[in-house]
């Protein structure tokens, strides 16, 4: 089940440090995450090079409490979880509110926040700039998409990166996972073995669904996957000046 606590402040935003705030990445937690594990995990995005003008809001383990969706026979409790996504879609109008439009925001997720995250992204009313999981699992999302995904769904750009030791999501599964996404969403899917790069976005195009593989990276975040999505996110978030 996914509840929503009010017991402490529901997140906390960190940066942009080097330049005007012209875009934003909204952030959720894995459940095992600490608000100090968040704050540093946010903080090293917020400082890459490449997103300096970016502001990262990281939604704090208390606010969405998921159960693991990973255990057998396990079920979503979709009331709770729609409510969330509600709340995170009053974030993104904050955002608005602020001078930044939906089309200048990414949402992404660790393990369970994942889930979040696309949730989001399919049915936010307004286009989001992309949705990015780390080490997560979506189930199967068909009906979800068929019920209530908007037209909004289909050129989404989604960044997927996960570790080949991950013990807690294998990495077989969420490699499936991720392709019965892909299908369910009518998307391409690509498997990355190498760094991401600019070079790949502006030949290959930036629709679909990339998988990203990290050979030792275990329920984790490695700087290497931090730099590809930095460079992925970039990509959709550039620089405006204003």
């Amino acid at each position: 089940m996914v509840t929503i606590s009010q017991a402490e402040e529901p997140y906390f935003s960190v940066g942009p440090f080097y330049h005007r705030h012209t875009a934003t990445v909204i952030w959720f937690h894995d459940l095992g995450d600490t608000g100090q594990g968040m704050r540093v995990a946010a903080k090293s995005l917020s400082l890459h090079p490449l997103l300096g003008h970016v502001k990262i809001i990281a939604v704090l383990p208390s606010v969405f409490n998921c159960l693991p969706y990973y255990i057998d026979n396990q079920s979503e409790d979709e009331e709770e979880l729609f409510r969330a996504v509600g709340w995170i879609n009053e974030i993104i109008q904050a955002e608005r509110k602020a001078g930044i439009p939906p089309n200048r925001i990414i949402v992404g997720g660790l393990s369970q926040g994942g889930l979040l995250a696309i949730l989001t992204g399919l049915t936010t009313p307004e286009p989001l700039a992309g949705v990015f999981l780390l080490s997560s699992y979506v189930p199967p999302l068909r009906q979800i998409v068929q019920d209530v995904a908007t037209k909004l769904a289909e050129p989404l750009p989604l960044f997927w990166g996960h570790g080949k030791r991950d013990g807690q999501v294998k990495y077989e599964f969420a490699l499936a996972s991720a392709k019965q996404l892909a299908s369910d969403l009518g998307v391409w899917f690509r498997l990355k073995e190498k760094a991401q790069t600019r070079e790949d976005l502006e030949k290959n195009g930036i629709d679909g669904l990339r998988f990203h593989s990290y050979p030792s990276l275990g329920h984790q975040i490695a700087p290497e996957e931090l730099d590809d999505l930095a460079v992925w996110a970039v990509y959709l978030l550039p620089d405006i000046k204003v």
